[in-house]
């Protein structure tokens, strides 16, 4: 996978979480599903902002 494949799914990632965020918040009512939701929005920012800070190391194969 390309630098930038793997930095545009960071990115991606980050802004499903902050539409799950702003979803839990304002549109479920029920207090263990808007606990579920705003965990899995947090755990999507997290990997998504790791992803888009990742240092990466992809050596060119010279072969290809």
């Amino acid at each position: 996978m390309n630098g930038w494949k793997i930095r545009a799914l960071g990115v991606l990632l980050m802004v499903v979480g902050g539409f799950l965020f702003v979803w839990s918040v304002k549109y479920i009512q029920s207090e263990w599903p808007q606990i579920f939701v705003g965990l899995l929005s947090v755990f999507s920012s997290a990997m998504g902002f790791a992803l888009a800070i990742m240092p990466l190391d992809v050596a060119e194969d010279p072969e290809d």
